[in-house]
């Protein structure tokens, strides 16, 4: 049952990564692809943990695991940029200043640099096997909350709010809040499903957010606008 429901949400990721890549191409912001990365890199995620008691215990497995922790690293801090990027583009001027533009990519960074300390250096893969699932779980010693997912998530929420007000869609807040509760429940409490959908709410928030905004700017609507591509920078 929870190998199906890990292959659901592998699915459910890929499609929205699927839709992500087709903004994208249409708009090439660097919002959009930092959308993409986290968006991508729980497909793999989800894909090894229902694939797991298939590979069973042993060296593959180690090695597919890998990615997984790494991608969490690297990528899941990337929605900053998503965030404060679809902030800008629905019209919050004060996200456009330079020192906006730069510090993201500084918090970012430190992000990146927590959750590769936490994932990678202090990882230490211990095997799982529950209700049909086999895994490897980080069993590392490296201190306190995962710091990186919880920056990464209250600036998309903040921003969510901006968004919300500015360009009257509520996605993106509905989602971060969504993916919080979750966060904070225990999955005893919670539920094993209930608690395994967060990053899927999520990143379909961002992609709906993503696909509406652009359509504002299609229209021509001047609320949507500030946000950077790879080729120029707008409203700044």
């Amino acid at each position: 049952m929870y190998t199906l429901i890990y292959a659901c949400c592998a699915i459910a990721q890929a499609v929205l990564a699927i839709f992500a890549i087709r903004l994208f191409i249409k708009e090439r912001s660097v919002s959009t692809l930092a959308l993409i990365l986290p968006t991508a890199a729980v497909v793999w995620d989800n894909s090894i943990v229902a694939l797991g008691a298939s590979i069973g215990d042993g060296p593959l497995l180690v090695g597919l695991s890998w990615p997984r922790f790494i991608g969490h690293a690297l990528f899941t801090p990337a929605w900053i940029i998503t965030g404060i990027g679809f902030a800008q583009r629905a019209g919050a001027r004060f996200l456009r200043h330079r020192a906006i533009t730069v510090g993201q990519w500084v918090v970012y960074a430190v992000c990146v640099v927590l959750g590769l300390l936490r994932s990678v250096f202090f990882l230490k893969m211990d095997p799982v096997s529950e209700s049909g699932l086999f895994y490897y779980h980080n069993a590392g010693t490296f201190p306190g909350p995962p710091f990186g997912s919880i920056i990464m998530l209250f600036v998309v929420l903040l921003c969510g709010i901006g968004v919300w007000r500015l360009a009257k869609t509520p996605w993106m807040f509905l989602g971060s809040v969504y993916m919080l509760v979750v966060s904070v429940i225990p999955t005893t409490i919670a539920g094993f499903v209930f608690s395994n959908t967060g990053e899927v709410v999520m990143a379909a928030s961002l992609v709906a957010t993503g696909y509406i905004l652009h359509r504002r700017a299609s229209a021509g609507s001047t609320a949507v606008t500030g946000d950077l591509t790879l080729s120029a920078r707008t409203g700044q």
